[in-house]
């Protein structure tokens, strides 16, 4: 953890988690933090600590201390003071760790989607320019000792690796630019928009709301208030729109589960998970259920992108340095051949 730096998701899950343990072993919030803090080596999160212990030391309320951190993000408050209020604080803090465990899953699951594919075309890059630039070249040399010269592709791509060689700054920067530009758009509110109306940004948005009503009615509030909260940690404007929409039903009479389905948050078979859910007083269970559901079917969207990708630029790398190595080393055979 680190003071005045918002929390990660996986750093809040564990706070949560080890609190609710305490809390469950019949330990005060007082207690448990003072035992934390005399175990704790890291002196990032000893800060934290040392800042709650002193709020709760002076007579102030648990979710009074965790504001006074400024690491954890409001709803983190939000939820453990309607814990504290309601005397189910340890159920709140559970909820929350798995909220945020699911949260840290997501996030991890699109890093590696993202880094990945980035990686691939660093080092596509990369052996390009190293086989323009510098292996090309010793192939010229070669043909020159034996008195040959370059025709055709081979010779248009010395040209290139020429042009490269004297322009490798001014290149390097418009790639630079491009990918700049690239990220640019796509933190944009085009395109976030764009990306918001994606399968998979529908399928994660779907899986928050899921988690997000389950962390909320564990905590004792209800259906509306839920999706008050639901609606603040979404993050997706499309699926934003169907949660006010859904709002709006229940507002004008409409019952939770009719307004969900016409709404068109979930699809099939949640659908009717949340109509049981609603009619048998276990909506929080279903809730869970359908979020961890939209979790897998997220990181199968995401596995599903990243195996079609990895071939693809495989091969393609595979091809443009077979056609590069060629186009030289046809010529060079040719040359040997005649010679012997």
């Amino acid at each position: 953890m680190a003071k005045n730096k918002q929390l990660t998701y996986g750093e809040i899950a564990g706070f949560c988690d080890q609190m609710a343990t305490i809390l469950n072993a019949g330990i005060s919030s007082y207690e448990g933090v003072s035992a934390l803090l005399d175990t704790e080596e890291d002196e990032s999160t000893k800060e934290i600590l040392k800042t709650i212990y002193e709020e709760l030391d002076t007579g102030h309320s648990f979710t009074s201390a965790v504001e006074k951190t400024g690491v954890f993000p409001p709803y983190v408050s939000k939820m453990i003071s309607i814990g504290e209020h309601t005397g189910n604080l340890e159920t709140v803090l559970t909820s929350l760790r798995d909220y945020c465990n699911r949260e840290e899953e997501i996030h991890d699951g699109i890093r590696r989607a993202v880094v990945y594919p980035a990686v691939m075309i660093v080092m596509m890059i990369v052996v390009m320019g190293v086989l323009v630039m510098k292996v090309l070249p010793i192939f010229n040399d070669i043909y020159s000792e034996l008195g040959a010269g370059l025709t055709g592709f081979s010779y248009t791509m010395l040209k290139v690796s020429s042009w490269l060689s004297s322009n490798f700054i001014p290149v390097l920067v418009i790639i630079v630019a491009i990918g700049l530009v690239v990220i640019l758009y796509i933190i944009s509110p085009k395109g976030r928009k764009h990306i918001a109306k994606s399968k998979l940004a529908l399928t994660i948005a779907a899986s928050r709301f899921a988690s997000c009503m389950a962390l909320a009615l564990n905590a004792g509030l209800d259906t509306d208030q839920g999706m008050e909260l639901a609606n603040e940690l979404v993050e997706n404007e499309a699926a934003s729109v169907k949660v006010k929409n859904a709002q709006a039903l229940v507002a004008d009479g409409k019952r939770f589960e009719d307004a969900i389905i016409a709404s068109g948050i979930f699809s099939g078979i949640y659908n009717s998970m949340v109509s049981i859910g609603a009619k048998t007083g276990a909506l929080d269970e279903v809730m869970d259920k359908i979020a961890v559901a939209y979790d897998k079917k997220a990181a199968e969207i995401l596995n599903s992108k990243i195996s079609k990708l990895e071939p693809i630029l495989v091969i393609v790398l595979s091809i443009i340095v077979g056609i590069l190595l060629l186009s030289f080393l046809l010529p060079l055979i040719g040359i040997m051949s005649s010679i012997g």
